[in-house]
């Protein structure tokens, strides 16, 4: 007799349990709200069209899931995140993105999972390991959380720091992680700068990424200011025959520069010439009678050409003019 009873008892407990259980989440609940003029929706509108061309690229479903996820759904989330899993199972990102977002909702059993599968995949997804520790932590593992955490120390402690990860403020053990990873971290550091290498430049150049040697820059002509001084040619039958070929150095007053110090020889000064001066009037009394012009003095009183100006120079003549005769008194009648 009771054992028809204890069935009946099992069978209304199941047909309870299932009254009382809630109606299963809708899928895809996000795409009711989505307004292409938010650049977040518009992404996930532009993801969506291209999983419709590509339903089998694990990529886009994976982004997807982020994409859902800044908005809050979950559920929808961690749907995109395990089609990608199943569409491409050595990917690491959808496992580990799976794992925030139950961490997030403060299943870290459930993360816990997640992290591990990410790290047995890939041994060298330091924030997994990261967040393996922390969800081990949260577990309160302790002893495998420090584990977790140091594994996470390989390349830096970056992940310590709430700048870079959030979750970092939450962790009590990280002290306890720095001090019994310190002995391993202090080697790694300080062996590149303790050893004393006899040849530094040649080891270096295997870290050195190649540079290409750039092009020798063009010659470039300096240009000086100020006055232009004309060369003075050697002495010599050429020089002396012909003057400089170069352009001449004339002042606005008409004399030309001497050139500087150093020279073979300096060029000759041109001067202007001085102006003429009109010679006093004779004293009649003191007057002699005129002297009859010497031999030649005709030959003076014309002009005579000056020295040949050097080029560009005014050309200058000087004009010798004989004395005019003066007309002399008849002597005073006795």
């Amino acid at each position: 007799m009771s054992v028809p009873f204890q069935k009946a008892l099992l069978g209304g407990a199941l047909l309870a349990a299932i009254l009382a259980a809630p109606p299963a989440a809708a899928k895809d609940v996000y795409k009711g709200s989505l307004d292409p003029a938010i650049p977040h929706h518009a992404a996930i509108l532009d993801t969506l069209s291209r999983i419709e061309k590509d339903p089998a690229d694990a990529k886009l479903h994976n982004d997807l899931g982020c994409l859902v996820a800044w908005d809050g759904f979950w559920r929808d989330a961690l749907r995109s995140f395990d089609t990608a899993a199943e569409l491409d199972p050595k990917d690491t990102r959808p496992w580990f993105n799976a794992g925030l977002v139950q961490g997030l909702r403060g299943e870290w059993g459930g993360a816990r999972s997640r992290f591990k599968k990410a790290v047995k995949l890939d041994p060298g997804n330091w924030p997994a390991w990261w967040m393996l520790g922390f969800s081990e932590e949260r577990l309160g593992n302790e002893n495998a959380a420090v584990a977790a955490y140091s594994r996470s120390l390989r390349v830096d402690t970056s992940l310590f720091d709430p700048k870079v990860n959030p979750f970092a403020v939450a962790t009590r053990l990280k002290s306890r992680v720095l001090l019994e990873t310190y002995d391993r971290r202090r080697v790694d550091a300080a062996l590149p700068f303790a050893n004393q290498i006899s040849s530094p430049s040649r080891v270096a150049a295997f870290f050195q990424p190649a540079v290409k040697t750039a092009a020798p820059p063009a010659p470039t002509v300096e240009t000086r200011t100020g006055p232009v001084v004309t060369s003075v040619p050697p002495p010599g039958p050429a020089s002396s025959a012909a003057p400089s070929a170069g352009p001449s150095v004339t002042d606005p007053s008409g004399r030309r520069r001497r050139p500087y110090a150093g020279r073979e020889r300096e060029a000759p000064i041109e001067v202007a010439p001085e102006p003429v001066r009109e010679a006093p009037a004779p004293d009649p009394a003191t007057q002699s009678a005129p002297k009859a012009p010497e031999a030649g003095a005709g030959d003076a009183a014309k002009e005579q050409p000056a020295e040949p100006p050097g080029p560009g120079m005014p050309v200058t003549r000087r004009v010798r003019t004989a004395p005019a005769p003066v007309p002399t008194r008849p002597p005073d009648p006795e």
